[in-house]
């Protein structure tokens, strides 16, 4: 496996955890609304990487039509039913139900990609679910959380967003050889927009352009550099692999939210990101293949 793949889906991974500044600045905006404006600024700055580049012809439909459909629909549902869960519960609670997809990506890759499930997948996949309870701390959440009708709501669009987030890197994996990973992140935020298209006019135009430049930044951080470092890094490693690896998220969570807005740092939290990086870096390790005499 190349190197360059492991820093791309690193990278953004790290840079998805700025969700929640952004989300936190922007303002008289619903879910659907918020997540359209993202993806139509998104999708232009795509169209001026795949011109600069001189891709667009990758753009090109060819084969497996109803899969570039379906990841739509997966990317879609990841992110709107993860919107709702932030909103309607905590972020805490919304990243510990978003990255249970580890935990399908491994019981369904043997089944539709054909990878077998090694024991160090799965020490792995332990670790950094051990380290996702820690930095959570479900007992802590539970006692926070009002479970009235809108924190229901909100643990069942984290569930969702959970295996929707599984079918995505599973999806993604599955067309790796018809389309590159930019190739299939475009087609996924165009359908996306299409689907979100009716909340367009759940807005207002004085709320549009009070929040236009945090919009921008949002679209350009994650919808065009966050997601073509991951989708590329996505498509080139293994699922089960991928799917620990992008559990730094909750890590660079941490790290802006102690950064930029100043949230103090605990032990469990610093105990949990220690966890998270190991799984990562025994997920890593095991896919790297050793330098021999004969590839050298």
């Amino acid at each position: 496996m190349s190197q360059k793949a492991y820093l791309e889906l690193i990278s953004g991974s790290i840079l998805f955890g700025m969700v929640g500044i952004f989300l936190a600045n922007i303002h008289g905006m619903s879910t659907g609304s918020i997540i359209f404006y993202k993806h139509f600024v998104g999708i232009l700055f795509l169209a001026i990487y795949f011109l600069m580049t001189g891709g667009v012809k990758q753009l090109l439909p060819t084969k497996r039509k109803s899969y570039l459909l379906l990841l739509g629909l997966f990317n879609t549902f990841t992110i709107f039913a993860y919107f709702i869960c932030i909103r309607y519960t905590t972020l805490s609670a919304a990243i510990l139900l978003l990255y249970t997809a580890p935990m399908y990506v491994t019981l369904l890759s043997p089944v539709f990609l054909k990878e077998k499930v090694s024991l160090t997948g799965v020490v792995a996949l332990l670790l950094s679910a051990a380290g996702i309870l820690f930095i959570v701390d479900p007992a802590g959440m539970a006692s926070q959380l009002n479970f009235g009708e809108k924190s229901f709501i909100g643990i069942i669009a984290g569930i969702i967003s959970g295996m929707c987030f599984a079918g995505v890197i599973i999806t993604v994996r599955y067309l790796k050889d018809d389309y590159t990973g930019p190739a299939q992140l475009f087609w996924s935020t165009f359908i996306g927009i299409l689907m979100l298209s009716p909340a367009a006019f759940d807005v207002t135009l004085p709320s549009i352009a009070e929040n236009i430049v945090m919009i921008i930044l949002f679209a350009f951080v994650n919808t065009a550099v966050a997601s073509i470092l991951y989708i590329k890094g996505l498509a080139k490693l293994p699922a089960q692999t991928s799917s620990i690896i992008a559990i730094m998220e909750p890590v660079s969570v941490i790290f802006f939210d102690h950064v930029l807005l100043h949230t103090p740092i605990f032990f469990n939290t610093m105990a949990g990101c220690m966890f998270i990086l190991l799984g990562a870096v025994l997920a890593s390790f095991r896919n790297v293949p050793m330098v021999t005499d004969e590839n050298m």
